[in-house]
């Protein structure tokens, strides 16, 4: 059976970025199936125009919108040997798409578990809601018995009106006019373009009437926790509906908990977001049709923590590589499903090197710099050719910024965009130099080395108030960008962190005010210097801007914005907040590869107000590392497992004793 997936399209199907540019114009396939009998000959058979074809049950299918399924259109026995085949006709022979035909170097999508539902909602008569009390990516499997022609509908949101009716406002993204979902007259003045990313999600099953009838779909995929289900024939029951969890079937690879059950839901919700997201790339969100590979995110580390995700990345590498342009400029949604992504968008672009660099650090895979070295090098080229005295002036910035009246901002309002964009070329050039001394290229490794002081230099002059010893603005970003990238001149290092932690801790009452490549910053540059406990009170604040706030709403995936307001259509299963991973496993569990493949290894663990307890595991390429503490008001006991031929180095907190 052969649906559209990302290959082809329906004709409904708008243009991207709406939705997506289909590749082709119909399904295609290839076959060759190799077969060894006992006495040891072999046969081999392959498609071709002697095969036969006919139009099943499946009347529509789209990733984002959903399936049709006429159980009266079914053919008994069609997959089965002695099936008589006469009336159907010869497959079509077309041309193959271009590129080369590669194995698949990633777990397949899989069906990974069954999720039953909590509860079933009435809000309406002969409509009925099922919870699932989890958001997830996936689709639902339907068992009913009805009359023949009996057309059930499900359609898949994240939340519920207070009535109980399904809100999927968060599928419609930009969507006033398109959907009969939408209520109140919600977007109608806002003046958006009709059809922006609006995804259906939703099924329809035409009943055979023969007994009892069971079926999923095989070629959409939904972001939701609710479903509502029309024409159901009878009264459906908690067994009527069973939610299909599907994702890269990819392995955990870590643990975490401690003794803060708020910490352990933020848990929760991070990884069930990356768990959503891991559909062959890292998919964006899970709930509307924005379902591309978005580049951006700074959050390939907190995969790699919790996932066995080297493949993953590795297989993404090749799809952004691939994408590449000679002038070495990368796209900002790889594969490249919109054919015009290439904004200019220089943080964005920078995912590319930096994956390189984080699945050479924690899986010690030399292969992956050198098979990427040419590409980061033209990138930086690239950037090198658009900067101005080694600045890069233009950029989205700090995307997702909440602002003071409890909104959030997609461009910044209080970091400038050269920041950012500046302070992430440096990365690049800096990753480069790195990787061209890893492959032993000494020339590369002595010019990229130098370009990278020479925009650091740029960077400070520009940036950096030699009066105050704030960068830019003062923001929250500004700061903790220099400090997370090792950029502060040393004489200053102390007065940029104390002016961070006294915007934090004064002028935003313990908030962040940060958007994602802030956030990340904080995480990774508080702990570093000493200020773990500020990272823990950000960590576990229930007020806006914050994790917990979500919580407190009801959220088990992390949020697309830290308010979450639904008039607003944004997504609730969006992964460029789960950068608060890094904390957890670093800086309160203490965990850190202090060399690649974790051949070192680095225990230190922050203690942090009431946390009594934090324990975490990873399975890193070299055996499992573990890191398990308690404490009581007289003591300290720290348990650490490291793998057999690693060594580690061991920090005891002093706990307030000064020997």
């Amino acid at each position: 059976m052969l649906g559209n997936g990302w290959y082809s399209a329906e004709d409904d199907i708008p243009a991207a970025p709406s939705f997506r540019d289909p590749y082709g114009d119909r399904p295609r396939a290839i076959l060759q199936m190799n077969i060894e009998f006992t006495d040891g000959k072999q046969v081999r058979i392959a498609s071709d125009g002697t095969w036969k074809a006919a139009a099943g049950p499946i009347t529509y299918n789209d990733y984002c919108n959903g399936e049709t399924y006429d159980a009266r259109l079914e053919k008994p026995g069609w997959d089965t040997p002695g099936y008589n085949d006469s009336a159907w006709n010869n497959a079509q022979v077309v041309e193959p798409p271009d590129g080369k035909l590669n194995s698949q170097l990633i777990p397949a999508i899989k069906v990974i578990r069954t999720i039953k539902p909590v509860r079933i909602l009435n809000p309406q008569e002969n409509v009925y809601v099922y919870d699932f009390g989890q958001n997830f990516s996936g689709w639902t499997r339907l068992c009913a018995t009805g009359p023949r022609g009996t057309k059930v509908t499900l359609k898949h949101g994240a939340r519920v009106y207070d009535d109980g009716t399904l809100d999927a406002r968060s599928n419609l993204y930009n969507c006033p006019d398109s959907m009969e979902h939408y209520r109140h007259g919600v977007g109608k003045d806002r003046g958006l373009a009709p059809l922006h990313h609006c995804a259906r999600q939703t099924d329809n099953y035409i009943l055979k009437g023969k007994g009892i009838e069971i079926w999923e779909p095989r070629f959409t995929l939904h972001g939701f926790r609710y479903v509502e289900v029309i024409g159901f024939p009878g009264k459906p029951t908690l067994e009527s509906l069973q939610g299909r969890f599907v994702r890269s079937a990819v392995e955990t690879s870590g643990t975490f908990t401690c003794s803060n059950p708020l910490i352990n839901q933020i848990h929760h919700n991070v990884c069930w977001t990356f768990m959503s997201s891991m559909q062959s790339f890292p998919q964006d969100a899970a709930d509307r049709s924005e379902r591309v590979g978005w580049l951006g995110d700074p959050i390939p580390e907190d995969y790699i923590l919790n996932f066995d995700t080297a493949s993953f990345w590795t297989k993404w590498l090749n799809d952004i590589k691939d994408s590449q342009k000679p002038d070495g400029d990368v796209p900002v949604v790889s594969p490249p499903h919109w054919r015009d992504c290439y904004s200019e968008m220089p943080v964005w672009k920078s995912t590319y090197p930096i994956i390189a660099w984080y699945v050479y650090q924690y899986y010690e895979d030399g292969r992956i710099l050198e098979r990427h070295y040419d590409g980061m090098k033209e990138l930086v080229d690239s950037l090198s050719s658009k900067a101005d005295n080694y600045i890069l002036s233009y950029g989205l910035g700090d995307h997702m910024e909440p602002q003071t009246d409890g909104s959030c901002s997609e461009s910044p309002r209080h970091t400038p965009p050269a920041l950012t964009s500046t302070a992430y070329y440096y990365y690049d050039a800096w990753i480069l130099s790195h990787a061209a001394g890893i492959l032993g290229r000494t020339k590369d490794a002595r010019r990229y080395s130098d370009l990278a002081e020479k925009i650091k230099d740029a960077f400070n002059q520009e940036f950096l108030n030699k009066d105050t010893n704030q960068y830019a603005t003062g923001s929250q970003t500004s700061n903790a960008i220099p400090l997370y990238l090792r950029t502060v001149p040393r004489d200053r290092l102390d007065a940029v962190v104390k002016n961070l932690v006294e915007d934090i801790m004064t002028t935003h009452k313990g908030h962040l005010s940060t958007g994602m490549l802030g956030t990340n910053a904080l995480v990774q540059a508080l702990p570093e210097y000493g200020w773990a406990n500020v990272m823990y009170q950000i960590a576990t604040q229930i007020t806006f801007p914050s994790w917990g706030y979500e919580v407190l709403k009801g959220a088990t995936t992390i949020w697309e914005s830290w308010n979450g307001n639904p008039d607003e259509q944004l997504s609730y299963n969006m992964k460029l907040f789960g950068s608060v991973e890094k904390f957890f496993y670093k800086g309160l569990a203490g965990i850190s590869p202090a060399e690649p493949g974790y051949k070192r290894i680095t225990i230190m663990p922050h203690i942090v107000d009431d946390l009594k307890y934090a324990r975490a595991s990873i399975k890193t390429v070299r055996g499992e590392v573990k890191s398990n503490w308690t404490r009581n008001s007289n003591e300290f006991c720290l348990d650490v497992s490291i793998p057999v031929n690693s060594q580690a180095k061991v920090s005891i907190p002093k706990m307030g004793l000064e020997n």
